[in-house]
């Protein structure tokens, strides 16, 4: 068997390599080359995607061990939140109020595009379908996460200054707790690992979850403008259609 600091190492070494802080979209949001409206089909699209997280771990933890439900449960609840203006969802409506999403359109989903829906069922289903330990596994892009949030918040800043900056709430907060739940996710895995084949699933788990995010993005990089509604449609204010229009 590998030690746990040579799987950790292996783990971000495939994180290095398949992350999806690597794909095109992602490269070009950090260079801030998206175009506001790219940038609002992004927000629309990965809301679905973050409303599917807390239900991926609600399956979770109808199959974890009694110890580590009562840590895990701790993730639906920082994604849902106590009631509906305070969680992981309502930082991303305000981010879609930020770019000037009106929360119906969010809700509705009419920017979600077929490749993110599958994308982000697949995952669902995944974790649904395996065991706790390939769901667990599955959860380790967090690792890298944290990593990607810090730079996402500084891009935003510097290339997108008409994004209101309360908007940015997530991504500060992702990039602290993400290294939190990663080690707590590792720490659990560890302790249920036996051979190295349980490594390996490990590592398979977290390639397929890197597939995922990439595939998403896919989705986002064959977005045309024919595919994005008219801006009179999509803004709910001038002020907001005049920052974001540069």
């Amino acid at each position: 068997m590998w030690t746990p600091a040579e799987l950790e190492s292996r783990l971000l070494t495939v994180l290095a390599r398949s992350y999806h802080h690597r794909h095109p979209f992602n490269r070009r949001m950090h260079a801030g080359t998206l175009t506001p409206d790219e940038l609002r089909v992004w927000v629309a699209n990965r809301y679905y995607y973050q409303q599917c997280i807390p239900v991926k771990d609600s399956l979770l933890l109808a199959k974890l061990p009694e110890d580590a439900r009562r840590e895990w449960i701790t993730r639906v609840l920082y994604h849902d939140g106590p009631d509906r203006e305070h969680g992981g969802l309502s930082a991303w409506r305000a981010l879609g109020r930020a770019v000037g999403l009106p929360e119906g359109l969010l809700e509705s989903h009419d920017l979600l595009r077929p490749g993110a829906r599958f994308a982000t069922d697949a995952y669902v289903t995944f974790v649904r379908d395996h065991p706790w330990f390939d769901g667990v596994a599955s959860s380790l892009t967090e690792l890298y996460a944290q990593r990607i949030m810090a730079v996402r918040t500084v891009a935003f800043e510097t290339h997108y200054p008409w994004v209101e900056p309360a908007g940015l709430a997530y991504f500060r907060s992702r990039s602290r707790q993400a290294g939190v739940e990663a080690s707590g996710a590792l720490t659990l895995l560890n302790a249920h690992t036996r051979t190295q084949a349980d490594q390996e699933r490990i590592v398979a788990a977290v390639e397929f979850k890197c597939s995922v995010l990439w595939s998403l993005l896919d989705a986002l990089d064959a977005v045309t403008p024919e595919d994005v509604p008219d801006r009179d449609d999509l803004m709910p204010s001038e002020s907001v259609a005049a920052r974001g229009s540069a």
